[in-house]
């Protein structure tokens, strides 16, 4: 096993796709960043600008869509999202707090809205979960999670409030610790979500969701690089193509903007990304 490794190793490039995690949704309030591109670039913070516009017209004003803060270990310790309305503009924010590796905390804001997340972890995959109102002090519910690990295979089982289970996840890891295939089902329920990543050594080239909740919808991104770096992505839904991305980087290699194209409604969107560094 060792031998095959190293040969991987050896014949597959380790470039860096970026400081965004291809594998996961961007654009959240959740952490979709590679830590470690982070960390190395010392970024203090990340802004980003959108603006729209439609075949045969011009583009909209630009307008700021989120911001993430970070430690200089590269975590995620705040994230802000931006909705623009017609006489203000509402914003969402998560911050996150860690003991060591792992959050211990979370707290969640949106609108009137405030509740707080406290994970008690009970060993390095198994924790309890906390929901408190962060207004009212009220616990609105205690779930758990169990994970039994065979190899690069592991199940976890989430418990509601009075130990009952409400979802498993099957998840499958390659050998550079890389999930390359997950199942998602419900309590009470027949759907599921099925996820598959085809991965180049470390590098993603193509990502496969099969969602059966509601109206069955299957999904598949193929990611494509120039010289190590992730430059395009295209998404089909149920075999149609109905978006097109490209990336461009500044000179320190990090995503300075994205466009997506969205092939269905004719239009394009530009996400500019700023920095602020902790060596400025």
């Amino acid at each position: 096993m060792k031998l095959v490794f190293l040969l991987l190793v050896s014949f597959f490039p380790f470039q860096s796709y970026g400081q965004f995690d291809p594998s996961k949704e961007w654009f959240t309030l959740h952490d979709f960043f590679e830590s470690s591109v982070i960390k190395e670039n010392q970024v203090r913070t990340i802004s980003v600008f959108t603006s729209n516009k439609k075949d045969e017209a011009i583009f909209s004003s630009e307008v700021k869509l989120a911001e993430y803060s970070f430690s200089k270990e590269g975590k995620l310790t705040r994230s802000e999202y931006y909705v623009a309305l017609s006489n203000r503009t509402d914003t969402a924010s998560f911050k996150f707090e860690y003991s060591g590796n792992k959050v211990y905390k979370r707290t969640e804001n949106q609108g009137p809205f405030s509740f707080s997340y406290g994970y008690n972890w009970l060993n390095d995959s198994c924790y309890q979960e906390t929901k408190l109102d962060n207004k009212t002090k009220d616990t609105n519910y205690i779930h758990s999670t169990k994970v039994i690990q065979t190899g690069r295979k592991k199940k976890l089982t989430y418990f509601n409030s009075i130990g009952r289970p409400m979802k498993n996840e099957w998840v499958t890891q390659n050998l550079f610790g890389k999930v390359v295939y997950k199942r998602t089902s419900y309590a009470r329920s027949l759907s599921f979500i099925e996820e598959v990543f085809d991965y180049r050594a470390t590098q993603i080239v193509d990502r496969y969701i099969w969602n059966t909740i509601g109206k069955q919808k299957k999904t598949d991104w193929e990611f494509t690089y120039k010289e190590g770096y992730l430059d395009f992505i295209t998404v089909k839904e149920n075999d149609s193509l109905i978006f097109k991305y490209g990336l461009l980087y500044n000179d320190q290699n990090l995503l300075k903007a994205l466009v997506k194209r969205d092939v269905v409604n004719k239009s394009v969107r530009v996400y500019k990304i700023e920095y602020r560094f902790y060596l400025d």
